[in-house]
């Protein structure tokens, strides 16, 4: 065999073997009493498909009503939360200012037992200076 002579024998092989596959395929051809009856069939099962399709839809319609309930309550459950927050902030910062009442009252008050007990304390002293004082003034007159 010759170099030039194998393509060519190569490609009458591949076309052989390609024209072998396509033409083993084989046809059905159904008969015309089929194709009537599964159209008959196809068309007498139609209202099962529509009913079961409706019955999708209002099951989804009721889902979607239960998730819009849902929804709303969930919203209305917020809005509470909201002005329970709101209030309750408020009234933290009125227990915030009375607090800050207290802290004053109470430092005024300490401010106050202080200026008096160092007024009471002055005062005693000041007392017992004169005396003290009286007292060594007159031992001191007495001895000369």
């Amino acid at each position: 065999m010759s170099k030039r002579t194998q393509p060519l024998r190569t490609f009458l092989v591949l076309l052989l073997v390609l024209s072998g596959v396509f033409s083993s395929q084989t046809m059905a051809h159904a008969g015309w009493w089929e194709d009537y009856k599964n159209g008959i069939e196809t068309f007498t099962n139609l209202p099962q498909e529509v009913n079961q399709l409706k019955e999708g839809y209002d099951q989804a319609l009721n889902k979607l009503d239960q998730a819009q309930t849902q929804l709303n309550q969930a919203q209305s459950n917020i809005e509470s939360y909201r002005e329970e927050n709101a209030r309750l902030a408020e009234q933290n910062a009125l227990l915030a200012q009375t607090v800050e009442q207290l802290k004053q009252s109470d430092a005024n008050r300490a401010q106050s037992a202080r200026f008096w007990k160092a007024l009471v304390f002055t005062a005693i002293g000041i007392v017992v200076l004169f005396f003290v004082s009286t007292r060594l003034i007159r031992f001191g007159l007495r001895r000369r």
